[in-house]
């Protein structure tokens, strides 16, 4: 396993960003709050914050126990102060554990207290057993919920909790940095130097480390002590400014300061070292052995069904649409998204399923049918980039099916949700590095499955302008690719029509007289609307101020902050194109016409055209707007020029032709 960015490596490059000195004075033991940090209104550094983290410590303990075992005691602590109203839920927590054998892990130690400051004391709440939930999420997981009492603004918050298993090898983040300020974070990992770990960083560099040795004992189950020596690893980091969320990320978390931990090797003397998963091929290995390849090789439940689609002379796309239809008609998805499918029997017993599930169904149809079947595993946008850093089966999510015919074909398929297809997937399904499990060593297996789409959507509208400046329209949208499943599912999330108009027309300042849809409950690579439309245009006695771009395209809301210390994550690559031709009322002609407007970033090859043309009589004026987005990245180091070309754009979208009367 090969190290990002090596603890030494990463301490020599700390230099002067390190501060020892934290802004706010505190005794660090628990219960130990004082008058001073519970009447605190505000945290100086950073006057904006919702809450702070006056005190963090995390231990992470892998230790010898007489059985032979390795355990991993994982200790949290936290100390938040609540500045805002919006904070007041800083306190709630939820945990998921394992329950399945000697995976099995077990919560506990849990103290909750809450402090204010009420009639010139510091008064105490102590959580009490009650209000800890311990219910089961699945059949081998529970979930532990709990809240802190008692919380107003200006409450002190003490949290802690342990969490006992033998995951030895999942030591896992050490986190100084998150979306609020943290005062001063210490963290403490400890593992027997049998274990060979690889430390890796990433974020800015914000924690210092030092490393020491100590000796540890064990008494074994024959009553002899085994002295062992263990790696001390303790951190520290104070002031630490808070990464905030902003629009277009998917997962603030990667950008965070933190030092992660894998498990490389055990070198245990006498015994033969073993690696773990040094190589992408030993995941593989690994996934090839899983449920994965179990239930899409397993015998077909649905060959009578399938045999008509089979033996029919539809395309290779049809028939994988309708072997995908026809799984999708006897089990629903229950929205979850999972890497190991669960058995066929227990999905269709109960009708519903995980993605996984249905994507190990419709694999399994679909071999039967004939096609070649290859699981490509995901991981999430929403749980960071995929680095090879991190070579395990824990660093992807899920999985979707590569299907291929005899005669090369090859699509690709989530066939979970309803408002998909072949090829188009859930945003945060559209990664560059996905890896495709296949035993043809021929085969490539990283996969980049941004661009298997074209993602397109059209405006084309017909418009009458009167010469009391209202503005009447048939609109048709039509959406295809990515774009069209971002309709559906934006369309479909509204239980009534009328509350999709009302969005509709908030979005865009029309009146939404009528509208009509097509394909929105259909599973397929495309949709539309057709919208009837009304807007009234601002006038004088004798001129109307026609705006031609009726529809909101671009939000002038998304980049408004001037800097910008992440990555802009766009969705998908796109193209937008928008044209109407407004019919002019009688005796008026334009006074007045915007431009002709072609821009672009200076580091890519996105651009926006719009253009005017009035006809010869001037009767009608048309106007054709292309907006063309090919990159789904923008760095920090570029984004004010991107702002720039992005004020460009909405500037354009809102300039007025100017009617007068003759």
């Amino acid at each position: 396993m090969k190290c990002l960015a090596p603890i030494l490596a990463f301490l020599m490059l700390l230099g002067s960003s390190v501060s020892y000195s934290q802004t706010i004075k505190f005794n660090p033991k628990f219960d130990a709050v004082s008058d001073e940090e519970v009447k605190m209104t505000t945290y100086a550094p950073d006057t904006s914050a919702e809450a702070v983290i006056i005190y963090k410590y995390l231990e992470r303990n892998v230790y010898l126990a007489p059985s032979g075992d390795f355990y991993l005691k994982k200790v949290n602590r936290y100390r938040f102060k609540v500045l805002k109203e919006s904070a007041k839920d800083i306190g709630d927590f939820e945990l998921l554990y394992r329950t399945d054998g000697e995976m099995s892990e077990k919560i506990h130690e849990i103290k909750v207290t809450t402090y204010n400051w009420e009639n010139g004391k510091v008064v105490k709440t102590k959580m009490g057993k009650e209000f800890i939930f311990d219910q089961k999420y699945s059949d081998h997981a529970k979930r532990i919920s709990f809240s802190a009492q008692n919380v107003k603004v200006g409450s002190v918050i003490e949290v802690t909790y342990e969490r006992l298993n033998k995951h030895f090898w999942d030591i896992g983040d050490i986190t100084c940095q998150g979306t609020i300020p943290t005062n001063c974070m210490e963290a403490k990992v400890i593992y027997p130097e049998w274990l060979k770990y690889n430390a890796l960083s990433r974020g800015a560099k914000l924690i210092s480390m030092n490393q020491s040795y100590e000796t540890k004992s064990v008494v074994t189950g024959h009553g002899a002590t085994l002295d062992y020596s263990a790696v001390v690893a303790n951190y520290k980091a104070v002031n630490v400014p808070a990464l905030k969320e902003e629009g277009n990320i998917y997962c603030i978390s990667q950008f965070f300061s933190t030092v992660s931990y894998e498990l490389r090797s055990i070198q245990i003397p006498g015994q033969i070292p073993k690696n773990f998963a040094s190589q992408w091929t030993d995941v593989d290995k690994q996934l090839f052995d899983s449920d994965i390849f179990t239930e899409i090789n397993a015998g077909c439940k649905f060959k009578k069904e399938v045999d008509p689609i089979k033996d029919s002379d539809k395309s290779f796309t049809d028939k994988v649409i309708a072997i995908r239809n026809l799984v999708a008609d006897k089990v629903k998805w229950d929205k979850s998204v999972r890497l190991i499918p669960r058995s066929a029997s227990t999905v269709l017993k109960e009708a519903s399923g995980s993605n996984a599930d249905i994507n190990a169904l419709v694999g399994n149809a679909l071999k039967y049918a004939g096609f070649t079947v290859t699981p490509v595993v995901i991981k999430l946008r929403s749980n960071g980039e995929l680095y090879d850093d991190h070579v395990s089966t824990d660093a992807f999510d899920t999985f979707i099916l590569k299907v291929a015919s005899e005669k090369g074909d090859v699509l690709m398929l989530d066939a979970a949700s309803s408002n998909g297809y072949a090829n188009i997937f859930p945003v945060m399904f559209l990664v560059p590095k996905a890896r495709q499990i296949s035993k043809d060593k021929s085969s490539r297996p990283w996969l980049d499955i941004t661009g298997l789409t074209k993602n397109e959507t059209s405006y084309d509208a017909a418009a009458k302008l009167d010469s009391e400046g209202l503005l009447t329209a048939t609109i048709k949208v039509s959406s295809s690719g990515e774009e069209s499943m971002y309709l559906k599912e934006y369309y479909n999330s509204f239980d009534k029509k009328e509350d999709f108009y009302s969005k509709w027309e908030n979005n865009n300042s029309y009146t939404v007289v009528d509208l009509s849809t097509e394909n929105m409950n259909t599973y397929s690579p495309d949709c539309s609307m057709t919208i009837e439309a009304e807007k009234q245009m601002q006038t004088t006695e004798d001129r109307i101020y026609l705006k031609p771009i009726i529809e909101t395209i671009h939000s002038e809301s998304r980049f408004k902050s001037e800097t910008r210390r992440v990555p802009v994550d766009f969705p998908y690559r796109e193209t937008t194109t928008y044209h109407i031709k407004v019919e002019l009322p009688d005796g008026y002609e334009v006074e007045q016409m915007p431009s002709n407007v072609t821009c672009g970033p200076l580091k890519s090859d996105s651009k926006t055209v719009i253009e005017y043309k009035l006809s010869g009589d001037g009767r009608a004026l048309e106007v054709f707007y292309t907006y063309v987005m090919n990159d789904m990245y923008v760095d920090p180091h570029d984004y004010s020029d991107f702002r720039r070309y992005w004020l460009q754009i909405i500037k354009a979208e809102n300039e007025t032709v100017v009617l007068k009367k003759k």
